[in-house]
């Protein structure tokens, strides 16, 4: 049987939330604006990029202009900052030793995620790796994969309620990751919760079921 685990990246394989501060900080330092305080930076791990510039309160007029070199600086942080969770390395190996296949669905730029895997020395170990296309919601990044893939079952693993959501909308079962920077409640909408990467395989594998082809 081809059993499908679809991971999220950011909060839930990769723990990118310095990078990410670093990347807003470096935009903001050339761009001549303030530093901003690091909570509000972190708020910008998880949502859509283009809402970072929202998020900041930059105004509409440079907002084009803070992506922009919000990509850069944070481009240029990935050799520096950006890493795995504790344990992820290996969940990913037990996960392919038992057979399943594994995949990618993140809002993240491709570029970054084709950087990132080849820095981490994963670039091997999914067969899939579907980043943001723009106009497209998470369940559609989803959708893609099962569409080119063809699993008899799967599962969508994530740290976000935005995760749990694409996932059923998909009709799959979605597992939630608990060590990640997940909003309070975010779990609740969840088929399961692993509190460490060295759950997941168990519950990921148990979860997978013959997906809704649409």
């Amino acid at each position: 049987m081809k059993r499908l685990i679809i991971f999220d990246w950011d909060g839930t394989l990769a723990d990118s939330m310095d990078m990410c501060v670093a990347g807003i900080a470096g935009a903001l330092e050339r761009m001549g604006l303030p530093p901003a305080p690091r909570e509000r930076m972190m708020a910008c791990n998880g949502p859509l990029y283009e809402d970072s510039a929202e998020i900041m309160g930059i105004e509409p007029a440079r907002r084009q202009e803070f992506l922009r070199l919000r990509t850069e600086c944070e481009d240029a942080a990935i050799p520096t900052h950006q890493k795995l969770f504790p344990g992820v390395r290996e969940m990913l190996a037990e996960l392919k030793d038992s057979g399943a296949v594994l995949a990618i669905a993140s809002n993240g730029r491709p570029e970054y995620l084709a950087a990132s895997l080849r820095l981490l020395g994963l670039e091997g170990v999914f067969t899939a790796v579907q980043g943001r296309v723009q106009g497209k919601v998470k369940s559609e990044l989803i959708q893609m994969l099962l569409d080119n893939l063809r699993p008899d079952a799967a599962c969508v693993v994530g740290d976000a309620l935005g995760d749990l959501r694409a996932a059923h909308a998909c009709g799959l079962p979605a597992l939630f990751v608990s060590y990640g920077y997940h909003k309070p409640d975010d779990w609740k909408e969840a088929d399961e919760v692993a509190d460490t990467a060295a759950e997941i395989p168990a519950a990921a594998l148990a979860l997978a079921r013959r997906p809704k082809m649409m």
